[in-house]
């Protein structure tokens, strides 16, 4: 009898255990403990804005870049959850605000780390070390630039010709080095005097002249120009003045959020609580593409 009472008692506590699991996503557990505290960490970031499912959400997210970092085979653990913990601590504009978010956690730093670091490094890591920089994700659209670049350089006089015959668009854009960058506009017929603008983008303006510098008017930069999210091909148009024009065209990398998801397909997710399941359904636009078992 004393046997079967303990057994009845571990069967208790485990149920109990699991009441407290409120979902799963791949490895990692949720609990009724996170949510709570993320809570109250939207609530620091977005007042009023602490409410269940919007922290079931962000743990979700959090828990599923951490996912693809996994299958990616990038290492996640705790090492790097407190190399993060420290970066942070040692770089952040809002001591103010970080301070209020510890304050949530008190003295559990296994909490802090698991709910508060643990996201925020993963999405961090997965956007702007992995997605931005990977040649193999944007295969496709490095090609496309390429591929226009090509063209451009043989017909130079066609360059907004053979932007648009390959689902391009050509731009125009002004660069000074007093006034930065600005839109091209075709003059018109004179309008009322107004303020001249703020001077805006001087640093990267002079980047560009420098960059066509080597050029005639007319002549196409012979090489792609790469930027975190995007692939650029320019032409120096000609100089007015102490104005370039030049002609651009760029193509963006792939898309973040269509790329992510994809992945994020493949890792099972479950939620047991049905109400708030249905909450996060309802209200969260991305959640009807999670692989919700």
């Amino acid at each position: 009898m004393k046997k079967m009472g303990w057994i009845f008692l571990a069967l208790v506590l485990a149920a109990g255990c699991r009441a407290k699991n409120v979902a799963q996503v791949g490895d990692t557990t949720i609990t009724e403990k996170d949510i709570a505290a993320r809570q109250k960490v939207s609530d620091i970031y977005y007042p009023d804005s602490g409410k269940p499912y919007v922290a079931l959400a962000q743990l979700i997210q959090g828990f599923l870049a951490e996912q693809a970092l996994k299958s990616l085979e990038y290492p996640v653990n705790e090492q790097i959850w407190e190399a993060e913990s420290n970066r942070i601590d040692q770089n952040t504009k809002a001591p103010e605000t970080l301070a209020k978010i510890k304050d949530v956690f008190g003295l559990d730093h296994k909490s802090y780390l698991k709910v508060f670091i643990r996201p925020l490094y993963a999405e961090r890591y997965l956007y702007n070390e992995v997605f931005l920089n990977s040649t193999e994700i944007h295969k496709e659209r490095y090609e496309q630039a390429q591929n226009f670049l090509k063209a451009a350089l043989k017909e130079p006089g066609a360059f907004p010709a053979v932007a648009d015959k390959m689902g391009l668009k050509a731009a125009k854009v002004k660069l000074s080095e007093k006034e930065g960058i600005s839109p091209y506009e075709e003059k018109k017929k004179p309008e009322p005097e107004q303020a001249a603008p703020e001077p805006a983008n001087i640093d990267q303006a002079n980047w560009y002249i420098k960059k066509i510098s080597i050029l005639k008017p007319g002549q196409v930069y012979p090489e792609l120009i790469e930027w975190r999210e995007g692939f650029q091909v320019i032409k120096f148009d000609r100089k007015e003045g102490g104005v370039f024009i030049i002609a651009s065209v760029t193509v963006p990398k792939e898309d973040y959020g269509r790329w992510f998801y994809q992945r994020a397909s493949k890792v099972p997710v479950k939620i047991y609580d049905q109400a708030l399941k249905d909450e996060l359904l309802k209200n969260v636009n991305w959640a009807g593409q999670l692989n919700l078992k």
